[in-house]
This record gives C-alpha cells, structure tokens and sequence, in this order.
C-alpha cells in the first residue's frame, strides 16, 4: 500500500514533532529506532513509523492526562485565573 504525501515527513519534520534535533533523528534511522525510506540523499519518514505518535490513547491513558490537567489546575489555579483576566 503506497503512502499518501501528506503521511510523509522529512528528517526536519520529525525531528520538530519528536523535539529532537535532526541530527539524532538521523542516529536514530541508522539505529533502526525509527523506520524511514531512503530518497536520494535524504530519507523520508511515514508518520504512523514515528515512535509514539499517532496511537489512539487508551481509557488508562485518557484519565492519567485529565489527572495531570487536575493536578496543574489546582496547583496553579490563581495563575491561570488571572492570566484568563488580561
């Protein structure tokens, strides 16, 4: 099955996704840690070979998030509060 263009990234790309630089996204392709196709010189990646992206989040993983939500608002309630004013 062929991948459509917009499922491609570029090195930089997924570097600005992983928030990692694109030289250790490239360390990590030659660690076969992350799966990408050689063109010419460069290589692209499909984002469904990025690790840890685009997974659906399980019912464990969507009350760990609003745990953290909770957690933050309480702990910066007034903050938020106030930054919500300006």
């Amino acid at each position: 099955m062929r991948a459509k263009a917009k499922d491609m990234l570029s090195v930089r790309e997924a570097a600005g996704i992983l928030g990692i630089s694109r030289t250790h996204v490239l360390r990590k392709i030659n660690a076969g840690e992350i799966f990408a196709q050689k063109v010419g010189r460069s290589f692209i990646i499909n984002t469904s070979d990025l690790p840890g992206i685009h997974k659906p989040l399980t019912s464990r993983d969507k009350q760990e998030v609003e745990a953290a939500v909770d957690r933050t608002f309480k702990e910066f309630e007034t903050v938020i509060r106030k930054l919500g004013k300006t």
